[in-house]
Protein backbone atom coordinates (compact mmCIF):
# COMPACT_ATOMS: atom_id res chain seq x y z
CA UNK A 1 0.00 0.00 0.00
CA UNK A 2 1.16 3.86 -0.61
CA UNK A 3 2.28 5.73 1.97
CA UNK A 4 -0.75 8.03 1.13
CA UNK A 5 -3.26 5.69 1.34
CA UNK A 6 -2.54 4.34 4.03
CA UNK A 7 -2.18 7.62 6.29
CA UNK A 8 -5.49 8.32 5.12
CA UNK A 9 -6.34 4.84 6.62
CA UNK A 10 -4.28 5.57 10.32
CA UNK A 11 -5.85 8.99 10.77
CA UNK A 12 -9.55 7.34 9.97
CA UNK A 13 -8.10 5.37 12.90
CA UNK A 14 -7.00 7.66 14.97
CA UNK A 15 -10.22 10.23 15.03
CA UNK A 16 -11.81 6.65 15.22
CA UNK A 17 -10.10 6.43 18.92
CA UNK A 18 -10.87 9.92 19.48
CA UNK A 19 -8.02 11.71 19.12
CA UNK A 20 -7.94 15.74 18.27
CA UNK A 21 -7.66 16.88 15.29
CA UNK A 22 -3.97 18.88 16.63
CA UNK A 23 -3.07 15.30 18.00
CA UNK A 24 -4.09 13.70 14.58
CA UNK A 25 -1.77 16.23 12.82
CA UNK A 26 1.42 15.49 14.80
CA UNK A 27 0.69 11.89 14.46
CA UNK A 28 0.65 11.68 10.83
CA UNK A 29 3.72 14.30 10.24
CA UNK A 30 6.10 11.79 12.49
CA UNK A 31 4.90 8.44 11.19
CA UNK A 32 4.59 9.39 7.41
CA UNK A 33 8.32 11.05 7.89
CA UNK A 34 9.17 7.64 9.44
CA UNK A 35 7.40 5.39 6.39
CA UNK A 36 9.64 7.78 4.20
CA UNK A 37 12.36 7.07 5.70
CA UNK A 38 11.78 3.22 5.58
CA UNK A 39 10.66 2.43 8.27
CA UNK A 40 8.50 -0.72 9.72
CA UNK A 41 5.93 -1.63 12.40
CA UNK A 42 8.57 -2.64 14.61
CA UNK A 43 10.81 -1.57 18.00
CA UNK A 44 14.22 -2.17 16.34
CA UNK A 45 13.75 -0.25 13.63
CA UNK A 46 12.36 2.71 15.52
CA UNK A 47 14.60 2.81 17.62
CA UNK A 48 17.21 3.72 14.30
CA UNK A 49 14.98 6.02 13.85
CA UNK A 50 15.13 7.58 16.66
CA UNK A 51 18.64 7.80 17.05
CA UNK A 52 19.20 10.07 14.07
CA UNK A 53 16.04 12.56 15.31
CA UNK A 54 18.32 12.87 18.13
CA UNK A 55 21.29 13.22 16.27
CA UNK A 56 19.15 15.94 14.29
CA UNK A 57 18.65 17.84 18.16
CA UNK A 58 15.40 16.16 19.15
CA UNK A 59 14.85 16.80 23.12
CA UNK A 60 13.77 14.15 25.18
CA UNK A 61 10.48 16.00 25.06
CA UNK A 62 10.11 16.04 21.29
CA UNK A 63 11.10 12.39 21.02
CA UNK A 64 8.39 11.49 23.36
CA UNK A 65 5.97 12.62 21.00
CA UNK A 66 7.35 10.70 18.68
CA UNK A 67 7.43 7.78 20.29
CA UNK A 68 3.90 7.96 21.04
CA UNK A 69 3.18 8.85 17.39
CA UNK A 70 5.33 5.07 16.36
CA UNK A 71 3.18 3.41 19.19
CA UNK A 72 0.00 4.15 17.64
CA UNK A 73 0.48 3.46 14.46
CA UNK A 74 2.39 -0.35 15.66
CA UNK A 75 -1.17 -0.35 17.34
CA UNK A 76 -2.78 0.50 13.99
CA UNK A 77 -1.15 -2.22 12.25
CA UNK A 78 -1.51 -4.71 14.59
CA UNK A 79 1.45 -4.88 16.42
CA UNK A 80 0.60 -4.36 19.66
CA UNK A 81 3.59 -6.71 21.50
CA UNK A 82 6.05 -4.24 19.42
CA UNK A 83 4.37 -1.12 20.02
CA UNK A 84 4.74 -2.42 24.26
CA UNK A 85 8.23 -2.62 23.60
CA UNK A 86 9.46 0.67 22.51
CA UNK A 87 9.45 3.01 25.62
CA UNK A 88 9.28 6.42 25.92
CA UNK A 89 12.39 8.83 27.20
CA UNK A 90 11.93 10.29 30.54
CA UNK A 91 10.74 13.65 30.08
CA UNK A 92 11.16 15.85 33.80
CA UNK A 93 7.31 16.91 34.75
CA UNK A 94 7.22 20.63 35.37
CA UNK A 95 4.98 22.84 37.41
CA UNK A 96 2.23 24.26 35.19
CA UNK A 97 2.69 27.93 36.17
CA UNK A 98 -0.20 30.06 36.96
CA UNK A 99 -0.92 33.53 36.53
CA UNK A 100 -1.71 35.21 40.00
CA UNK A 101 -5.47 36.74 40.60
CA UNK A 102 -4.09 40.11 39.99
CA UNK A 103 -2.34 39.46 36.93
CA UNK A 104 -5.87 37.95 35.70
CA UNK A 105 -7.26 41.29 36.82
CA UNK A 106 -4.68 43.41 34.89
CA UNK A 107 -5.06 41.26 31.65
CA UNK A 108 -8.68 42.14 31.88
CA UNK A 109 -8.26 45.34 32.54
CA UNK A 110 -6.28 45.70 29.55
CA UNK A 111 -9.30 44.90 26.89
CA UNK A 112 -11.18 48.13 26.15
CA UNK A 113 -14.83 48.36 27.13
CA UNK A 114 -15.83 47.97 23.61
CA UNK A 115 -14.10 44.80 22.91
CA UNK A 116 -16.75 42.43 24.38
CA UNK A 117 -15.63 39.58 22.27
CA UNK A 118 -11.98 39.93 23.53
CA UNK A 119 -13.01 40.28 27.12
CA UNK A 120 -15.55 36.67 26.78
CA UNK A 121 -12.29 35.14 25.20
CA UNK A 122 -10.25 35.15 28.35
CA UNK A 123 -13.65 35.01 30.94
CA UNK A 124 -14.03 31.50 29.70
CA UNK A 125 -11.07 30.12 29.63
CA UNK A 126 -9.99 31.52 32.81
CA UNK A 127 -13.58 30.69 34.38
CA UNK A 128 -14.42 27.67 33.23
CA UNK A 129 -10.83 26.29 32.58
CA UNK A 130 -11.33 25.63 28.99
CA UNK A 131 -8.83 24.13 26.31
CA UNK A 132 -8.34 26.59 23.19
CA UNK A 133 -9.68 24.11 20.86
CA UNK A 134 -12.84 23.75 23.01
CA UNK A 135 -13.35 27.50 22.92
CA UNK A 136 -13.09 27.81 19.49
CA UNK A 137 -15.81 24.72 18.89
CA UNK A 138 -18.18 25.90 21.33
CA UNK A 139 -21.58 26.62 19.24
CA UNK A 140 -24.70 28.68 20.45
CA UNK A 141 -26.67 25.72 20.88
CA UNK A 142 -24.27 24.44 23.57
CA UNK A 143 -25.10 27.49 25.90
CA UNK A 144 -28.02 27.56 28.23
CA UNK A 145 -27.93 31.00 29.82
CA UNK A 146 -30.97 29.92 31.61
CA UNK A 147 -29.78 27.23 33.49
CA UNK A 148 -26.22 29.08 33.37
CA UNK A 149 -24.36 25.84 31.75
CA UNK A 150 -22.36 24.95 28.77
CA UNK A 151 -21.48 21.66 26.94
CA UNK A 152 -18.51 20.91 25.92
CA UNK A 153 -18.89 18.56 23.09
CA UNK A 154 -16.03 16.05 22.03
CA UNK A 155 -13.30 17.27 24.70
CA UNK A 156 -9.94 15.35 24.69
CA UNK A 157 -11.22 11.92 24.33
CA UNK A 158 -14.14 12.45 22.67
CA UNK A 159 -15.92 13.02 26.12
CA UNK A 160 -18.85 15.22 26.55
CA UNK A 161 -19.38 17.37 29.61
CA UNK A 162 -21.28 19.88 31.00
CA UNK A 163 -19.58 23.27 33.24
CA UNK A 164 -21.76 25.71 35.17
CA UNK A 165 -21.06 28.96 34.73
CA UNK A 166 -20.87 31.78 37.27
CA UNK A 167 -24.55 34.25 36.84
CA UNK A 168 -21.91 37.25 35.65
CA UNK A 169 -20.38 35.04 32.89
CA UNK A 170 -23.66 33.91 31.37
CA UNK A 171 -24.41 38.35 31.28
CA UNK A 172 -21.03 38.58 29.46
CA UNK A 173 -21.87 36.17 26.80
CA UNK A 174 -25.52 37.75 26.63
CA UNK A 175 -23.39 41.13 26.05
CA UNK A 176 -21.45 40.13 23.54
CA UNK A 177 -24.43 38.03 21.74
CA UNK A 178 -26.70 41.09 21.55
CA UNK A 179 -23.36 42.88 19.43
CA UNK A 180 -24.01 39.90 16.88
CA UNK A 181 -26.28 40.47 13.93
CA UNK A 182 -24.83 37.06 11.82
CA UNK A 183 -26.57 33.61 12.18
CA UNK A 184 -23.39 31.79 12.85
CA UNK A 185 -23.83 28.95 14.62
CA UNK A 186 -20.25 29.45 16.30
CA UNK A 187 -20.81 31.16 19.89
CA UNK A 188 -17.34 33.47 19.46
CA UNK A 189 -16.90 34.39 15.42
CA UNK A 190 -13.34 35.89 13.80
CA UNK A 191 -15.29 39.11 13.33
CA UNK A 192 -12.44 40.38 11.46
CA UNK A 193 -13.12 42.64 8.41
CA UNK A 194 -16.72 41.63 8.50
CA UNK A 195 -15.86 37.61 8.40
CA UNK A 196 -18.23 35.74 10.52
CA UNK A 197 -16.08 32.09 10.31
CA UNK A 198 -15.18 30.18 13.88
CA UNK A 199 -12.94 31.45 15.90
CA UNK A 200 -9.12 30.25 15.12
CA UNK A 201 -6.77 29.01 17.80
CA UNK A 202 -4.58 31.35 15.87
CA UNK A 203 -6.02 34.54 16.49
CA UNK A 204 -6.56 33.90 20.31
CA UNK A 205 -3.30 33.17 20.73
CA UNK A 206 -3.11 37.08 19.06
CA UNK A 207 -5.20 38.47 21.28
CA UNK A 208 -3.67 36.84 24.40
CA UNK A 209 -0.40 38.19 23.19
CA UNK A 210 -1.17 41.44 22.73
CA UNK A 211 -3.48 41.84 25.91
CA UNK A 212 -1.11 40.54 27.94
CA UNK A 213 1.72 42.99 26.77
CA UNK A 214 -0.06 45.66 27.18
CA UNK A 215 -0.98 44.11 30.91
CA UNK A 216 2.72 43.14 31.89
CA UNK A 217 1.62 39.55 31.83
CA UNK A 218 2.86 36.45 30.51
CA UNK A 219 -0.28 34.38 29.26
CA UNK A 220 -1.20 31.69 27.33
CA UNK A 221 -4.64 29.99 26.52
CA UNK A 222 -3.44 27.03 28.41
CA UNK A 223 -1.83 29.00 31.27
CA UNK A 224 -5.07 30.75 31.80
CA UNK A 225 -6.36 27.06 32.11
CA UNK A 226 -3.91 26.10 34.76
CA UNK A 227 -5.13 29.43 36.85
CA UNK A 228 -8.61 27.91 36.93
CA UNK A 229 -7.44 24.91 38.15
CA UNK A 230 -5.34 26.20 40.63
CA UNK A 231 -7.15 29.22 42.21
CA UNK A 232 -10.19 26.48 42.46
CA UNK A 233 -7.56 24.47 44.51
CA UNK A 234 -6.59 27.31 46.57
CA UNK A 235 -10.17 27.88 47.15
CA UNK A 236 -11.41 24.70 48.86
CA UNK A 237 -12.78 23.10 46.18
CA UNK A 238 -12.71 19.56 45.87
CA UNK A 239 -9.75 17.94 43.25
CA UNK A 240 -12.26 15.53 42.35
CA UNK A 241 -14.21 18.25 40.97
CA UNK A 242 -11.92 19.98 39.36
CA UNK A 243 -10.87 16.72 37.37
CA UNK A 244 -14.68 16.75 35.89
CA UNK A 245 -14.21 20.62 35.09
CA UNK A 246 -11.20 20.38 33.31
CA UNK A 247 -12.30 16.76 31.57
CA UNK A 248 -9.29 14.98 32.96
CA UNK A 249 -9.88 11.31 32.73
CA UNK A 250 -7.42 10.29 35.29
CA UNK A 251 -7.33 11.75 38.46
CA UNK A 252 -3.42 11.87 38.34
CA UNK A 253 -3.30 14.51 35.71
CA UNK A 254 -5.41 16.76 37.74
CA UNK A 255 -3.54 16.06 40.74
CA UNK A 256 -0.47 17.44 39.57
CA UNK A 257 -2.33 21.13 40.70
CA UNK A 258 -1.46 19.99 44.63
CA UNK A 259 1.85 20.51 43.92
CA UNK A 260 1.05 24.17 42.52
CA UNK A 261 -0.20 24.95 45.83
CA UNK A 262 1.89 23.51 47.90
CA UNK A 263 3.89 26.92 48.33
CA UNK A 264 0.52 28.59 48.90
CA UNK A 265 -0.26 26.53 51.80
CA UNK A 266 3.10 26.79 52.89
CA UNK A 267 2.78 30.87 53.46
CA UNK A 268 -1.04 30.15 55.02
CA UNK A 269 0.79 27.68 57.56
CA UNK A 270 3.68 30.28 58.07
CA UNK A 271 1.10 32.60 58.80
CA UNK A 272 -0.77 30.72 61.40
CA UNK A 273 2.43 30.44 63.49
CA UNK A 274 0.81 27.19 65.18
CA UNK A 275 3.34 25.25 66.77
CA UNK A 276 5.44 28.91 67.20
CA UNK A 277 1.98 29.96 69.59
CA UNK A 278 2.19 27.07 71.69
CA UNK A 279 6.35 27.54 72.44
CA UNK A 280 6.14 31.01 73.00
Amino acid sequence: MEVPELMEEYETYLDLEGKSPNTIRMYSYYVRRYLEWGGSPNARSALRFLARLRKEGYSNRSLNLVVQALRSYFRFEGYDEEAEKLKPPKVPRSLPKALTRDEVKRLLSAIPPTRKRDRLIILLLYGAGLRVSELCNLKRRDVDLERSTIVVRGGKGAKDRVIPIPEFLAKEIRAYLETRSDDSEYLIVEDRRRKKDRLSTKTVWYLLKRYGVRAGVDVTPHKLRHSFATHMLENGVDIRAIQELLGHSNLSTTQIYTKVTVEHLRKAQEKARLIEGLME
